[in-house]
């Protein structure tokens, strides 16, 4: 073959090459340009959450065999309902399933579940448990206050109320009881009650409905409950 038919077929093949190479590079680039953000939570509806912003050290770096961290966890009793949480002794799935019997009792003994809609919303319920606490915007108080800017907060429901975030608290000793789970299995059922529309963000605020002054003792007494069996 002529030398010059050889020197056409070897750049026609390093120009393919480069392009190639290019087209790689250029996808990369667009992936990393998408900003990082988590599910929008029954604090906030129909925004992005800003990114996460992580506090405090972990309590602790182990690994556990039994319960690995930083993987799905089945929680016992609950057909589709699963935990992860980055320290493996907290929580065990068979303490959450224990809590989420408790919430769902209390709930029914005080507002009820007739139709089922909140025994099947929390059989298909991922929950992260997690050492830090995250820092999101755009988020509503207890008293419907609209907080724009970055907040800390301990606690997130997402996902049309199918995933929530519990931050398990300082000191070395966390219980359940004394985080914002009940909280956010709250959001959940006004979710559920919504057929995922919402969960009422702003919690006793105007805009939203579905939080009264019920809801918010239904927290504490069922978290007594729990401080009682020392969950």
């Amino acid at each position: 073959m002529p030398l010059f038919m050889l020197a056409s077929l070897f750049c026609s093949f390093l120009i393919c090459k480069v392009v190639t190479v290019m087209r790689s590079i250029a996808r990369i680039v667009f992936l990393l340009s998408l900003p990082l953000a988590i599910p929008s939570s029954a604090s906030e509806v129909g925004s992005l959450w800003e990114p996460v912003g992580l506090f405090h050290k972990p309590i602790t770096s182990k690994t556990c065999s039994s319960v690995p961290a930083n993987k799905l966890n089945r929680v016992p009793g609950y057909k589709f309902t699963y935990q992860q949480t980055d320290d493996c002794d907290y929580f065990y799935p068979s303490h959450t399933s224990l809590a989420l019997h408790v919430f769902y009792v209390e709930w029914v003994a005080k507002f009820g579940d007739t139709d089922g809609i909140l025994l099947s919303a929390i059989n298909e319920l991922i929950i992260e448990y997690g050492t830090y606490q995250r820092l999101v915007a755009r988020i509503y108080g207890m008293d419907g206050d609209f907080r724009p800017g970055q907040t800390v907060v301990n606690g997130l429901t997402g996902n049309r109320g199918k995933y929530i975030f519990v931050w398990i608290g300082k000191g070395s000793h966390p219980k359940l009881h004394k985080t914002s789970f009940v909280h956010e299995l709250v959001h959940v059922a006004i979710y559920a009650a919504n057929f995922g529309e919402h969960g009422d963000p702003d919690h006793l605020g105007e805009k939203y409905k579905g939080w009264t002054h019920m809801h918010t003792k239904f927290i504490k007494d069922t978290n007594e409950i729990l401080k009682s069996m020392d969950l």
